[in-house]
């Protein structure tokens, strides 16, 4: 069974080696993957992002660990989806928020059932004494409603995701996400912005919706759909977030040459 973990753990304390061997020491038999283990700190928002665009890739039934977790230790909720993608186990804090939204299939168990987990749990290193055991059990047999019991998907803590505004000329958003490259990934899908002739960063005027990262010359801004479906904003050999000054939660708008219906 394919389980992979998501952090802000970074690879330097040791951490990520630790849930490998709590998840291999339980099930000796799985393949780990890491999608990433720097996330920024405590960035929940830049998590769900990353997650979103990787699980379509696995094989159904991969088993996703996501750890990003300001609140352990506190009332927030250990939680296991199932959905069409596979099974995501983490804190209920909003992470699972964009692949719960794609997919109206999932189920949601918070995760009660005490025997899945170390025997021994901290207040501040939940994705090792929790999720990462319960992930191992899950790739030996045990099936998502034996961790826990069954809640309803509504009582879920979401963020907003979308959340885009429009009006008769124009489609607005948010960066939703800031890659390694300094990169600003926006909320605006590609059908939203059809038929764009304009994008502002803020109130800084960006060139675009053009094709790719190399349609301008070096040192330019410019915008664009990504590889994710959605418009972004980069600077050709350079970094968006810096030129612009801009990180999750900027206002991003597209100048539309038709009315939006």
């Amino acid at each position: 069974m394919l389980i992979t973990l998501t952090s802000d753990f970074g690879l330097v304390d040791g951490y990520v080696g630790v849930l490998k061997a709590v998840i291999l020491s339980i099930a000796p038999q799985a393949a780990i993957v890491d999608i990433s283990h720097n996330i920024p700190a405590w960035d929940i928002r830049s998590a769900n992002w990353v997650l979103r665009n990787s699980c379509h890739y696995f094989p159904a039934g991969t088993i996703h660990v996501a750890v990003v977790d300001p609140g352990v230790g506190s009332a927030r909720r250990p939680i296991l989806l199932k959905g069409r993608q596979g099974i995501f186990i983490g804190p209920d804090n909003g992470i699972f928020s964009f692949v719960a939204e794609e997919d109206e299939t999932m189920e949601a168990f918070e995760l009660t059932e005490s025997k899945f987990w170390l025997p021994e749990v901290s207040s501040s290193f939940h994705g090792r004494d929790i999720f990462a055991p319960v992930a191992a059990h899950l790739s030996c047999g045990v099936t998502p409603a034996e961790t826990g019991k069954r809640i309803e998907s509504a009582s879920l803590v979401k963020l907003s995701t979308r959340n885009l505004t429009r009006s008769c000329r124009q489609v607005a958003g948010a960066v939703v996400y800031v890659d390694y490259f300094g990169n600003l990934i926006t909320n605006l899908p590609a059908a939203a912005i059809e038929g764009g002739i304009e994008c502002k960063v803020g109130d800084v005027v960006v060139a675009g919706p053009g094709v790719s990262y190399s349609s301008v010359a070096p040192g330019t801004l410019s915008a664009f759909v990504g590889s994710h479906g959605f418009l972004e904003v980069a600077v050709c050999q350079g970094r968006a977030d810096k030129v612009l000054k801009a990180g999750v939660g900027t206002k991003v708008s597209v100048a539309l040459r038709d009315e939006v219906v």
